[in-house]
Parts: structure tokens; sequence; C-alpha cells
């Protein structure tokens, strides 16, 4: 199944959904949000189907007001041993959920849809064309935390390590045979803000802002989601169109690798998307260290060094062997002496 884009409302629910917990960030600096177009989303309890907020404002200063001292995004992989306490409600299989943290308890939130008792038919039901909302609506359901998975929850918040991340992205997508002829974005040095391009029909109070907080510097975390975004747009181009340079079909074989690399890709997106919700804030690879000066330079030092240590080397066999001839001289006169002196 390939990844749903609502990872992008839940990723921006999440960030900036903490900088207005722990960092007083107004919500009216990102209410109008452009990834928030189109959407609309209701919470509601797991249990007993209330209606906690009818729009994520009202969520996030109600979760404020409870306490809550944090949100964090998951792999909704960990609750596949969990059994749904609500047959009235069918949880969605998107790949991410989101939890609220407060001193005593930790409460997941995730997409589900409620169904009807009077409809059983497998396909949603869908109403006549003019009837058909045009924005896309979900509701996040509220799900208490067992022990067990706060663990697994807690694991999530461990600081990453980047470099190692990066070494395994690059080795596992973008170094394999099916990313040949994959290039960077021209914008990867730029915010990730999550479309491609401006809507003309969009509201006009819309406000275009990065999936992340400027205020903190992650421009690994930025780049690297560009280049995600592009590599997966990269290999949908190679499905749709699967031909080689010169116009030959690409084999049943490569065209069966090609589905199964998109479907890698989508989970090593989905578990970055997790690193960098949780983690974005220290987003950084180690600096390589640069020789600051050059090699040929300290080479030319070198050898001008030992070019002038030649001369005094040179030179001491030669004095040595003077100074040893003039002693002798003097030894061989002063054995002369002596033995004339007492009559050798």
């Amino acid at each position: 199944m390939a990844l749903d884009p609502i990872w992008k409302q839940q990723l921006v629910l999440v960030t900036y959904g903490n900088e207005f917990l722990n960092q007083d960030l107004s919500l009216q600096r990102w209410l109008h949000h452009h990834i928030f177009d189109q959407h609309s989303f209701h919470f509601r309890d797991l249990i007993s189907q209330h209606l906690l907020a009818q729009h994520f404002q009202i969520w996030l200063e109600g979760l404020k007001k409870q306490g809550v001292q944090r949100l964090s995004l998951h792999s909704s992989s960990l609750l596949n041993d969990e059994q749904n306490p609500n047959a009235n409600v069918e949880l969605l299989p998107f790949a991410h959920f989101i939890v609220s943290h407060d001193h005593q308890k930790k409460q997941a939130w995730i997409f589900g849809k409620e169904l009807a008792e009077w409809y059983n038919a497998e396909n949603d039901y869908e109403a006549p064309a003019s009837q058909q909302i045009q924005i896309r609506r979900e509701t996040l359901w509220r799900y208490e935390l067992n022990s067990k998975l706060i663990k697994r929850i807690e694991a999530d918040l461990l600081q990453p390590k980047w470099d190692d991340i990066d070494s395994y992205t690059e080795s596992e997508l973008f170094l394999q045979k099916p990313a040949e002829g994959f290039s960077n974005p021209e914008l990867l040095d730029t915010p990730y803000y999550g479309t491609q391009m401006r809507a003309e029909s969009e509201p006009t109070d819309t406000v275009h802002l990065s999936l992340l907080p400027t205020d903190a510097q992650a421009d690994y975390a930025h780049s690297s989601l560009h280049r995600l975004d592009a590599l997966d747009r990269f290999i949908q181009n190679k499905i749709q169109n699967p031909y080689h340079a010169d116009g030959t079909v690409f084999s049943p074989e490569e065209q069966l690798n090609l589905r199964h690399f998109s479907q890698k890709t989508d989970d090593l997106t989905a578990k970055f998307i997790v690193k960098v919700a949780n983690h974005y804030k220290t987003a950084r690879l180690t600096p390589v260290a640069v020789a600051t000066a050059s090699p040929l330079d300290t080479t030319k030092t070198e050898n001008h060094q030992a070019f002038h240590h030649k001369k005094p080397t040179s030179t001491h066999p030669h004095k040595a062997g003077a100074g040893g001839v003039i002693t002798l001289i003097i030894i061989t006169v002063a054995i002369c002496l002596l033995a004339y002196y007492f009559g050798l």
C-alpha cells in the first residue's frame, strides 16, 4: 500500500503542536497552514465515541489545559497486536499515529471511521456527485495506551544516530539499481513544504509554511524529505513509463523489482518521518574534517627540509676523518718521546 500523504498533516500537528504546547508558539502563526487546506479533522474518544474536538485548534487547546507536555509520531505497526475495543469504528491502516504525553498517561490518536449499522456493503457508500463534500474529512480516535505499548513508544523517543541513518538510506535507496538516473531536486537546500506548486483556488488566508518549524535549524531533515519525495516520484514515473533509454520495454522482472523498490522506499520513508517528527531539532550530520593546508605544499616543504638536511650529514664524515688523523699523529709523537726518554 502506497504511503498516504496524510502523514504531512500529522507531521505538522506534531512539530508545530509541540511548539504550541511547550514554547508558547501562537496558533495564529500556523492556524492557516497550507497543508490543512481541503482537510477537516474531528477528534473523538474510541470507547464512548463522544466528540472531543471539531478542529485541531480546539484539540490542541484542550490538550494544553489537560497538562499534555508533548506530542510524538509513531509507526502504526506498533499497534498490530492490539484489539480494537469498539466494533463500531474501523481503524484505518495509515502508516502513522500520534501520541499525546502527560504526567500520568499516554494516549494514541488513530485515524478511523464510524460504521453505519444499516450499511453492510464492503465499499464505502458514495453519494451523488452533487452531494459529495469536496474536502477530505478524517477522524482521530483517542485510545489509552497500556504499559507494553508505552515501552515501545519510548523507544522511538531515544536520540537517533543521524550519521548511521544517512549511510543506511543512501545505501539502501539512492545507490540501488532502480534509482539509477536519479538526480537531486533543485530545491534541495530550501525548506520542505510538502507540495509541488501553489494551488490557484486556495483560500486567500492560506499561509505557506514548511512542514517543520523553521525556528530550529534542521537542514538535513528538510533536504532528506526533498530527496525521498523526489525519489518516490522518480520511481513512480518509471513504473508508469517502463522503457529504457533505447525505447525497449522493461522486462517483467525489472518491472516487479521496481514495484518492490517502490514499497521499500515507502517503508523507509515512513520510518524516517517518525525520526524527523520526534527529533528534527537534532537532525544534522557530523561535519567531515577538511585539511586546511594543500598536500602539495606539505610535500614541497618536506622535500625542501630533506634537501637542507643532506648537506650537514654529507660533511660530518669528512670532519670526523680529519680529526682522527691529527689525533693519531699526536699519539705517535708522544709514544716516540716516551720511548726516547725511557731508553726504549
